[in-house]
């Protein structure tokens, strides 16, 4: 058997800088830290930082003292000051990538602009970039057949969620420009996530099977799944090892690993010994 892995793995800079802010707070001893939600979609990675310390709430009014940290998606900013009025550390921890989407979108708003967002309206990311901008007039679309519905205005603004797929993107896109609006559109997908579908993509050609490790809940690793289906490998999403249905990947000659940005390195590169290690197979032959 022969397990190829991708050239790059692991965190993305803002979740790193996410987690670096937590831990290092952490380390102080203090006893009243929380977050406003999951830090970031990863239930092993989070399991392994409440062990440590941090509390996730939903409410800011769950917290009469402490230090709050903001989750890397991002949240309402209203929420935000309210915290702050209350005497409480706020500790920003959203993506660059996901503040820039927000930007665009306030700025948008200003100058009137109809508001498209392409994205799942349920997503933290979606939904902090709503409460966000100061509009009525913020539609999210999923598919494009959705466009179809929106009574589009004269003036109309695209983004995305920054996990959405660039093809889903363009597909929207295309439909929307066949209305012939003034439209402007902005190309708001995070260039690590677009990479990473890339890598997986040329992976997942060259390989019998595909494990995609990460959160059930991760955007952006659920894409990597779908990604992986669309072209025909067959693909498992695992959250850990144990997930690893070990009986129809024996007799696989070779095996792709990938991981959304959430997802850490070590977290990878164990699944893999651990595959060696249950198959008695020679790690001398690993692809990558």
């Amino acid at each position: 058997m022969r397990i190829y892995l991708p050239r790059k793995m692991g965190f993305c800079f803002g979740v790193k800088k996410a987690i670096a802010k937590v831990e290092d707070e952490l380390k102080r001893g203090n006893d009243k830290i929380y977050c406003l939600g999951d830090l970031i979609h990863n239930p092993k990675v989070m399991e392994d930082l409440k062990r440590k310390g941090l509390k996730v709430i939903q409410d800011i009014n769950q917290v009469k003292e402490g230090t709050v940290f903001t989750r890397a998606h991002g949240v309402d900013y209203k929420i935000v000051e309210e915290g702050k009025k209350k005497g409480l550390k706020i500790v920003e921890t959203t993506c660059p990538y996901v503040l820039k989407v927000q930007k665009i979108a306030r700025a948008l708003a200003k100058k009137s602009y109809q508001i498209i967002m392409v994205g799942s309206v349920d997503h933290p990311e979606v939904k902090a970039v709503i409460s966000n901008t100061p509009t009525d007039k913020l539609y999210v679309v999923k598919d494009p057949e959705q466009v179809m519905n929106i009574p589009l205005g004269e003036k109309v603004g695209v983004i995305a969620q920054t996990t959405e797929s660039l093809d889903n993107f363009e597909n929207i896109v295309k439909n929307l420009i066949e209305y012939g609006f003034e439209i402007r559109i902005f190309n708001t997908l995070c260039e690590v996530v677009r990479e990473r579908q890339k890598e997986t993509l040329n992976l997942a050609k060259k390989v019998e099977a595909m494990l995609v490790v990460g959160g059930h809940n991760s955007s952006n690793t659920g894409q990597l799944v779908r990604l992986c289906r669309s072209i025909g490998v067959r693909t498992y999403f695992v959250e850990g090892e144990e997930d690893i249905n070990y009986k129809e990947i024996e007799k696989m000659e070779k095996i792709g690993i990938t991981g959304g940005t959430s997802t850490p390195e070590k977290m990878i590169r164990n699944i893999k010994e651990v595959i060696l290690k249950k198959l008695n197979k020679n790690p001398e032959g690993r692809g990558g």
